[in-house]
């Protein structure tokens, strides 16, 4: 196995991880501002993100496969369960509520269906903020390893 994948692999995950806060941060504090031209153009950027944050979370996800397919245990266990959580809740509602909440608020509608959508993209993104925390703390845990045992 390449030496430099275990970088890789956390340059991968750590930008992953520093997207989705950017995007989730970025999205609380125009909403506290509330002004609808700063909000359209924080949903617009979001959206044109995910062309960089995508990338970022399938090559987190080939390099830890790839880093782990020797390695077992409690840890390489977790880290697996928690991407298959960060993937779903990143196709099933994070690309489609910044997809979807893009027209609307470039429309200035903040309505109750804008707020429901962005209520589940909140909820989503600081589920996988959480995740990706915990699988890059594992994944410090899971270098200490190789390095001692090397």
């Amino acid at each position: 196995m390449p030496t430099f994948l275990p970088k890789l692999h956390a340059l991968f995950g750590a930008t992953g991880l520093l997207i989705v806060l950017a995007n989730w941060s970025a999205t609380v504090i125009t909403l506290i501002i509330g002004d609808k031209y700063v909000i359209a153009m924080t949903k617009l950027t979001i959206a044109w993100g995910l062309l960089a944050l995508i990338p970022m979370l399938i090559l987190a996800g080939f390099s830890g496969n790839r880093l782990g397919q020797r390695m077992r245990g409690p840890l390489i266990a977790a880290k697996q369960k928690r991407m298959k959580i960060i993937a779903f809740n990143g196709l099933v509602f994070l690309v489609p509520s910044a997809l979807i909440l893009v027209p609307l608020a470039m429309q200035g509608q903040g309505g109750a269906v804008y707020y429901l959508i962005q209520s589940v993209e909140l909820l989503a993104g600081a589920t996988n903020i959480t995740l990706l925390g915990l699988n890059m703390r594992d994944g410090i845990r899971l270098g200490r390893r190789r390095i001692s045992a090397a």
